[in-house]
Protein backbone atom coordinates (compact mmCIF):
# COMPACT_ATOMS: atom_id res chain seq x y z
CA UNK A 1 0.00 0.00 0.00
CA UNK A 2 3.16 2.80 0.61
CA UNK A 3 4.42 1.67 -3.07
CA UNK A 4 1.29 2.70 -3.95
CA UNK A 5 0.35 5.88 -1.88
CA UNK A 6 4.07 7.14 -3.19
CA UNK A 7 3.63 6.93 -6.50
CA UNK A 8 -0.18 7.87 -6.92
CA UNK A 9 -0.52 11.08 -4.28
CA UNK A 10 2.71 13.10 -5.96
CA UNK A 11 1.34 12.09 -9.44
CA UNK A 12 -2.16 13.18 -8.19
CA UNK A 13 -1.12 16.37 -6.68
CA UNK A 14 1.08 17.27 -10.04
CA UNK A 15 -2.12 17.29 -11.99
CA UNK A 16 -3.90 18.71 -9.34
CA UNK A 17 -1.83 21.63 -9.73
CA UNK A 18 -2.39 21.35 -13.65
CA UNK A 19 -5.54 21.22 -13.45
CA UNK A 20 -5.17 25.02 -12.13
CA UNK A 21 -2.65 26.31 -14.00
CA UNK A 22 -4.05 25.04 -17.61
CA UNK A 23 -1.59 27.81 -18.80
CA UNK A 24 0.83 25.66 -18.05
CA UNK A 25 0.49 23.06 -20.06
CA UNK A 26 0.63 22.60 -24.10
CA UNK A 27 -2.67 22.09 -26.12
CA UNK A 28 -0.96 19.00 -27.44
CA UNK A 29 -0.88 17.86 -23.97
CA UNK A 30 -3.86 19.47 -22.67
CA UNK A 31 -6.35 17.27 -25.00
CA UNK A 32 -4.54 13.65 -23.67
CA UNK A 33 -4.50 14.13 -19.87
CA UNK A 34 -8.26 13.20 -19.96
CA UNK A 35 -7.32 9.92 -21.30
CA UNK A 36 -4.63 9.31 -18.88
CA UNK A 37 -6.15 10.23 -15.87
CA UNK A 38 -9.28 8.26 -16.60
CA UNK A 39 -7.33 5.35 -17.35
CA UNK A 40 -5.32 5.79 -14.33
CA UNK A 41 -8.74 5.37 -12.68
CA UNK A 42 -10.07 2.49 -14.70
CA UNK A 43 -6.31 0.84 -13.36
CA UNK A 44 -7.06 1.31 -9.61
CA UNK A 45 -10.80 -0.04 -9.64
CA UNK A 46 -9.42 -3.03 -11.95
CA UNK A 47 -6.82 -3.38 -9.27
CA UNK A 48 -9.42 -2.61 -6.46
CA UNK A 49 -11.89 -5.61 -7.97
CA UNK A 50 -9.29 -8.23 -7.94
CA UNK A 51 -7.55 -7.49 -4.68
CA UNK A 52 -8.27 -10.63 -2.82
CA UNK A 53 -6.14 -9.68 0.41
CA UNK A 54 -6.42 -5.96 1.62
CA UNK A 55 -9.77 -4.78 1.83
CA UNK A 56 -8.84 -1.36 3.18
CA UNK A 57 -6.63 -0.98 0.22
CA UNK A 58 -8.97 -1.79 -2.10
CA UNK A 59 -11.80 0.69 -0.49
CA UNK A 60 -9.07 3.23 -0.93
CA UNK A 61 -8.30 2.52 -4.31
CA UNK A 62 -12.23 2.77 -5.04
CA UNK A 63 -12.31 5.78 -3.52
CA UNK A 64 -8.96 7.53 -5.68
CA UNK A 65 -10.85 6.19 -8.71
CA UNK A 66 -13.25 8.91 -8.24
CA UNK A 67 -10.84 11.29 -7.97
CA UNK A 68 -8.85 10.46 -10.56
CA UNK A 69 -12.08 10.52 -12.90
CA UNK A 70 -12.50 14.28 -11.72
CA UNK A 71 -9.34 14.99 -12.63
CA UNK A 72 -9.61 13.61 -15.74
CA UNK A 73 -12.97 15.21 -16.76
CA UNK A 74 -11.19 18.71 -15.38
CA UNK A 75 -9.37 19.06 -18.11
CA UNK A 76 -12.08 19.57 -20.53
CA UNK A 77 -12.78 23.31 -21.27
CA UNK A 78 -15.86 25.20 -19.35
CA UNK A 79 -15.55 23.06 -16.29
CA UNK A 80 -17.15 24.68 -13.05
CA UNK A 81 -14.51 23.35 -9.76
CA UNK A 82 -17.66 24.14 -7.70
CA UNK A 83 -19.19 20.43 -9.81
CA UNK A 84 -16.11 18.94 -8.92
CA UNK A 85 -16.32 19.75 -5.10
CA UNK A 86 -19.74 18.27 -4.91
CA UNK A 87 -19.30 15.19 -7.35
CA UNK A 88 -16.11 14.41 -4.62
CA UNK A 89 -17.57 15.30 -1.11
CA UNK A 90 -20.20 12.65 -1.56
CA UNK A 91 -17.43 9.80 -2.35
CA UNK A 92 -14.85 11.57 0.02
CA UNK A 93 -17.25 11.73 2.99
CA UNK A 94 -18.60 8.38 2.54
CA UNK A 95 -14.47 7.02 1.79
CA UNK A 96 -14.03 8.34 5.56
CA UNK A 97 -17.05 6.50 7.12
CA UNK A 98 -16.34 3.70 5.17
CA UNK A 99 -12.33 3.09 5.80
CA UNK A 100 -13.55 3.44 9.79
CA UNK A 101 -15.71 0.55 9.29
CA UNK A 102 -13.20 -1.75 7.91
CA UNK A 103 -10.30 -0.05 10.30
CA UNK A 104 -12.74 -1.33 12.79
CA UNK A 105 -13.63 -4.60 12.15
CA UNK A 106 -9.90 -5.00 11.44
CA UNK A 107 -8.90 -4.34 14.81
CA UNK A 108 -11.57 -6.65 16.37
CA UNK A 109 -11.62 -9.43 13.94
CA UNK A 110 -8.29 -9.68 12.74
CA UNK A 111 -8.85 -10.74 9.67
CA UNK A 112 -11.04 -9.13 6.67
CA UNK A 113 -9.60 -10.86 3.37
CA UNK A 114 -11.19 -10.83 0.28
CA UNK A 115 -10.37 -14.23 0.11
CA UNK A 116 -13.42 -15.69 1.77
CA UNK A 117 -16.59 -14.84 3.26
CA UNK A 118 -16.53 -13.55 6.89
CA UNK A 119 -19.92 -12.63 8.04
CA UNK A 120 -19.42 -10.13 10.40
CA UNK A 121 -22.43 -8.93 10.04
CA UNK A 122 -23.88 -11.57 12.85
CA UNK A 123 -21.54 -9.34 15.63
CA UNK A 124 -21.26 -6.19 14.11
CA UNK A 125 -24.57 -5.12 12.80
CA UNK A 126 -24.23 -1.52 12.89
CA UNK A 127 -20.94 -1.46 11.74
CA UNK A 128 -22.27 -3.77 8.94
CA UNK A 129 -25.16 -0.89 8.08
CA UNK A 130 -22.59 1.96 8.17
CA UNK A 131 -20.49 0.39 6.11
CA UNK A 132 -23.33 -0.40 3.41
CA UNK A 133 -24.55 3.05 3.31
CA UNK A 134 -20.68 4.29 2.93
CA UNK A 135 -20.89 2.09 -0.58
CA UNK A 136 -23.81 3.41 -1.50
CA UNK A 137 -22.50 6.79 -1.32
CA UNK A 138 -19.35 5.59 -2.92
CA UNK A 139 -20.79 3.89 -5.76
CA UNK A 140 -23.51 6.88 -6.45
CA UNK A 141 -26.46 5.93 -5.16
CA UNK A 142 -29.19 9.13 -4.91
CA UNK A 143 -28.06 9.06 -0.80
CA UNK A 144 -25.22 11.67 -1.65
CA UNK A 145 -23.74 14.07 -3.52
CA UNK A 146 -21.77 11.46 -5.88
CA UNK A 147 -25.33 10.68 -7.44
CA UNK A 148 -25.71 14.34 -8.68
CA UNK A 149 -21.96 14.72 -9.48
CA UNK A 150 -21.43 11.05 -11.90
CA UNK A 151 -24.39 13.11 -13.72
CA UNK A 152 -22.41 16.75 -14.23
CA UNK A 153 -19.11 14.55 -14.75
CA UNK A 154 -21.02 13.33 -18.06
CA UNK A 155 -22.71 16.66 -19.38
CA UNK A 156 -18.84 17.76 -19.32
CA UNK A 157 -18.00 14.96 -21.58
CA UNK A 158 -17.66 15.84 -25.48
CA UNK A 159 -19.49 14.34 -27.71
CA UNK A 160 -16.27 13.57 -29.76
CA UNK A 161 -14.66 11.74 -26.39
CA UNK A 162 -16.19 8.20 -26.89
CA UNK A 163 -13.32 6.31 -25.31
CA UNK A 164 -13.33 8.64 -22.73
CA UNK A 165 -17.16 8.27 -21.80
CA UNK A 166 -16.49 5.10 -22.05
CA UNK A 167 -13.35 4.79 -19.47
CA UNK A 168 -15.44 6.64 -16.96
CA UNK A 169 -18.55 4.28 -17.14
CA UNK A 170 -16.69 1.75 -16.83
CA UNK A 171 -14.81 2.90 -14.21
CA UNK A 172 -17.95 3.58 -12.22
CA UNK A 173 -19.78 0.67 -12.55
CA UNK A 174 -16.48 -1.51 -11.83
CA UNK A 175 -16.30 1.11 -8.49
CA UNK A 176 -19.79 -0.19 -7.65
CA UNK A 177 -18.88 -3.61 -8.15
CA UNK A 178 -15.79 -3.89 -5.74
CA UNK A 179 -17.29 -1.59 -3.43
CA UNK A 180 -20.22 -3.71 -3.05
CA UNK A 181 -17.87 -6.91 -3.17
CA UNK A 182 -16.23 -5.93 -0.55
CA UNK A 183 -19.13 -5.72 1.75
CA UNK A 184 -20.77 -8.97 0.94
CA UNK A 185 -16.92 -10.90 1.58
CA UNK A 186 -16.39 -9.08 5.12
CA UNK A 187 -19.84 -8.80 6.32
CA UNK A 188 -22.41 -11.45 4.38
CA UNK A 189 -22.04 -15.47 4.44
CA UNK A 190 -21.41 -17.88 7.34
CA UNK A 191 -19.62 -16.77 10.30
CA UNK A 192 -15.71 -17.05 10.45
CA UNK A 193 -16.42 -18.18 14.10
CA UNK A 194 -18.20 -21.74 14.07
CA UNK A 195 -20.41 -20.83 17.24
CA UNK A 196 -23.03 -19.57 14.53
CA UNK A 197 -24.97 -22.27 13.20
CA UNK A 198 -25.06 -22.49 8.84
CA UNK A 199 -27.75 -23.88 6.80
CA UNK A 200 -26.03 -26.54 4.23
CA UNK A 201 -27.34 -27.93 1.13
CA UNK A 202 -28.80 -30.94 1.08
CA UNK A 203 -27.13 -33.64 -0.44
Amino acid sequence: MDKILFVLIPAYLLGLYLVYHKHLVSPDLHDSFPLLFSSIGLVLVLKAFTERIHARVSWLLIVMNHFWIALAVAFNADFNFDEVHLYLSGAAVAGIFGYFCLHRIKIVERNIDLDRFHGHAYEHVGIALLFLISCLGVTGFPISPTFIGEDVIFTHIREDQKLLAFMVALSLILDGIAAIRIYARVFLGPHAKSVYETAYRSS
